[in-house]
């Protein structure tokens, strides 16, 4: 269970979402931020647009004569995010200049990350920081094209970190219980699925035509996609329902999130120790999906606290049984994993048989 708090910005930023700490002045943002670089092992760079010229970050024109063509050379700060392991902060991005706006959606939308050609290294980690407009000299509100790429998080003051530290002589703490995600792969499937039915039976919450009033985050497709990121990055740090719903809010608004979060509070969820030690069905009708979803990973989890040989093969047959209904992209990564994590179980050969036939299937024998 994640006890921290701003635990979803943390865990936001780790699934590859820009996200945003909106909070006052003072209020240790930078500071946490650069202190979840170091708990990543993460070089950090800092960057205040109002600070810089737009040129800064849509690089410098240079005419390559031989070529005939003219070039943008990028700032040295840009050059170093196309290496490894790198977290860009954007500070007080409310204070950038129009004219430097626009060369910071590709940097913040986690589907481009880059600036001009200049694409920066799949590790790489952007987020931002910003006061209200009111309370920054020379800023304004986002325009919402940049509202749309980010997940917005309402910062909570750390103070007991803060009074840790000033009860120290000065010597502040640096968090240790920072969540890391690490590989959330195998959570993904689930929370593409159960958005994936939402947005079918709900047309409305697939696009926004008109952004809300008092709302910071509002649905489109792309939010959407990427909050299926955040909440599988959530699960795999078994965060609860009240983070879960904070990432919804501030990905696609409270009123989208709110028919996310009943769709997965009304369904009929199956007990994965019950399905293991046999003592409860499952159905495989399409009627049922939203309640499979959620089966193969949490049967893998109760497997992970009760790992007896049967209920292995009762798991690896129910999984089977959903693979051959259909929900293959549910069911086969888990699969894949049961052998990692048990690598003295062997499954028995009828189930193996059919295991092949599935794996024949996504290879398209």
């Amino acid at each position: 269970m994640v006890d921290i708090l701003n635990a979803a910005f943390f865990i936001a930023v780790q699934t590859g979402a820009a996200a945003i700490a909106w909070g006052g002045t003072g209020e240790c943002k930078t500071a946490f931020l650069k202190a979840l670089a170091d708990a990543l092992g993460y070089k950090f760079h800092h960057f205040i647009p109002s600070q810089h010229m737009p040129e800064d970050i849509g690089g410098m024109p240079w005419l390559d004569v031989e070529k005939g063509a003219a070039r943008m050379f990028p700032m040295e700060w840009l050059l170093a995010l196309t290496e490894p392991f790198w977290m860009l902060c954007v500070d007080e991005v409310t204070t950038a200049q129009q004219a430097m706006r626009p060369a910071l959606l590709s940097a913040l939308n986690p589907d481009e990350r880059r600036v001009g050609s200049l694409k920066f290294h799949p590790t790489t980690i952007v987020c931002a920081a910003a006061n209200p407009p009111e309370l920054a000299p020379n800023s304004s509100p986002l325009e919402p094209s940049m509202l749309a790429r980010f997940y917005h998080h309402n910062w909570e003051l750390p103070f007991d970190s803060w009074l840790a530290g000033m009860m120290n002589g000065g010597n502040f703490p640096t968090p240790t219980n920072i969540p890391v995600v690490g590989d959330y792969s195998l959570y993904l499937p689930k929370w593409t699925r159960l958005i994936g039915t939402l947005l079918k039976a709900q047309p409305a919450l697939r696009k926004t035509v008109k952004w809300p009033e008092n709302e910071m985050a509002a649905p489109c497709l792309r939010q959407w996609h990427r909050l299926a990121h955040c909440l599988a990055g959530a699960e795999k740090v078994g965060a609860d329902g009240s983070i879960m719903s904070e990432l919804g809010n501030g990905m696609v608004g409270s009123a989208a999130t709110s028919q996310l979060m009943q769709r997965v509070a009304v369904s009929d969820l199956h007990d994965p120790d019950a399905v293991l030690d046999g003592k409860e069905k499952v159905d495989y009708s399409e009627e049922r999906l939203d309640q499979l979803i959620y089966l193969p990973i949490a049967m893998l989890d109760a497997l992970r606290q009760n790992p007896a040989d049967q209920r292995i093969t009762k798991g690896c047959e129910v999984m089977i049984e959903m693979g051959e209904n259909g929900m293959l992209d549910l069911t086969m990564p888990v699969l894949a994993e049961v052998s990692e994590v048990f690598p003295e179980y062997r499954i028995p050969k009828a189930l193996l048989s059919r295991y092949g036939n599935l794996i024949k299937q996504i290879g398209g024998a």
